[in-house]
């Protein structure tokens, strides 16, 4: 990994933020160096998943996730290797996006991490830029969510998420284009590897067929994850929930741009520190035909994709 025991400036956080979240988790230093060994002994033992390797850092922060749960923490680890594992087309090939310096990564979206944690939960804006659905490509917009996500596992400290989703230019043909295949494994690494924990999920200037994007979502993720969306209708309608301090400029915060986001984003993606890390990580994969004693689809893309339900 490129980045040793240096914070990645995408993803700030201060020192008493990293304790206020485990004192609220109840985990002690020592309790969680003597976890993370335990868990490295348990890995170290996984015919499967001992050739790609893990960090302390990551079993870390899917401790964090797990809320100190051994158990819980080993299930994301065999998770998260075995769905990345079985989505080569959103982990691979990351030299596409990484090494050519004229294609430009975000081009259909502006997506940023708040610097300030909210509460102890990291702020994420996704603000969809393009009104033609020909334009919109699922896959290409979670492979760059994915690096993010790896850079995240690695280097971000948080109890949770918020999402702020700015939809005004997403209509049902956008819905269409999606690939429910690539939104299925998505949903899959993101709830079940990396245990994702939304604290809210915030939408603003949704359209008349909002509701259409967001039962198209509900086919996806978790109830649990859907029961916490809240649609505004102004910006100081969703200032009573998120305060400026914690928001960009383009939605009356006092935060940077968008614009500003998307620039250091694009500037750090092509820092040769980032890149190799990003690159690295796309190893994180198990083998499925070394693991013991199960079938490596068990509960893996279930369900039926021939009709979509937009209702």
């Amino acid at each position: 990994m490129a980045f040793k025991d240096a914070q990645h400036p995408l993803y700030p956080y201060t020192e008493e933020e990293k304790q206020e979240i485990r004192k609220e988790l109840g985990l002690k230093e020592s309790t969680i160096q003597d976890d993370i060994d335990a868990i490295l002994d348990w890995f170290s033992k996984q015919p499967h998943l001992i050739d790609a390797g893990i960090s302390r850092a990551i079993i870390e922060r899917l401790l964090i996730i797990s809320k100190g749960s051994l158990e819980k923490t080993k299930q994301k680890i065999d998770c998260f290797y075995k769905y990345r594992y079985l989505a080569p087309e959103l982990i691979q090939n990351r030299e596409r996006e990484l090494c050519d310096h004229q294609k430009d990564i975000w081009t259909f979206i502006r997506q940023a991490a708040m610097p300030k944690l909210y509460k102890g939960n990291r702020v994420s804006v996704f603000k969809f830029m393009e009104s033609d659905p020909c334009k919109f490509n699922t896959d290409a917009l979670f492979r760059n969510t994915f690096m993010l996500g790896d850079i995240r596992l690695t280097y971000d400290y948080m109890l949770g998420d918020i999402w702020l989703l700015d939809i005004k230019e997403i209509g049902v043909g956008h819905v269409l284009r999606a690939n429910p295949i690539t939104m299925q494994k998505t949903a899959q690494i993101f709830q079940d590897g990396m245990g994702l924990r939304v604290a809210a999920i915030h939408v603003l200037n949704a359209p008349i067929l909002g509701q259409t994007v967001l039962n198209f979502m509900k086919q996806f993720f978790k109830p649990k994850i859907m029961d916490r969306v809240m649609i505004h209708n102004s910006v100081e309608e969703l200032h009573k929930y998120l305060p400026k301090r914690y928001l960009p400029k383009d939605y009356g915060g006092d935060l940077p741009s968008l614009e500003e986001f998307k620039d250091n984003y694009e500037k750090e993606f092509r820092s040769s520190k980032t890149k190799q890390y990003l690159l690295d990580c796309s190893k994180l994969v198990s083998n499925e035909s070394k693991r013991p004693g199960s079938d490596i689809y068990d509960n893996y893309m279930s369900g039926s994709f021939k009709k979509l339900e937009l209702d």
